[in-house]
């Protein structure tokens, strides 16, 4: 898997790089094949914001989460990019009923 990591008003830090990594690799369980991501880090006053994309199965993922921290901004964003998936895999495999 291709991941392209930007920095913005931020350093280009090798230990954000190797947290994000691992946070993807948890999401790559639930694609069968994952081609690429793209990760984007910005500073802006006091938020920490991290947008990242998601190229896998045909199907495009994107989130953007803030916090006062970037290491918590990536630990929200692992979340909602995991319900983003577990929704779209559930609407495709037709268990996702609507009323």
């Amino acid at each position: 898997m291709e991941i392209t990591y930007h920095f913005h008003n931020l350093e280009n830090s090798e230990a954000i790089k190797e947290y994000l990594k691992t946070k993807l690799e948890k999401l790559t369980s639930h694609f069968t094949t994952l081609m690429s991501a793209t990760a984007r880090f910005k500073v802006e006053k006091i938020d920490h914001i991290v947008e990242l994309t998601v190229n896998g199965d045909g199907v495009q993922f994107v989130g953007e989460e803030k916090a006062t921290d970037m290491y918590a901004a990536i630990d929200l964003l692992e979340k909602k990019l995991e319900k983003q998936i577990k929704k779209h895999k559930e609407k495709n495999l037709g268990k996702h009923n609507r009323s």
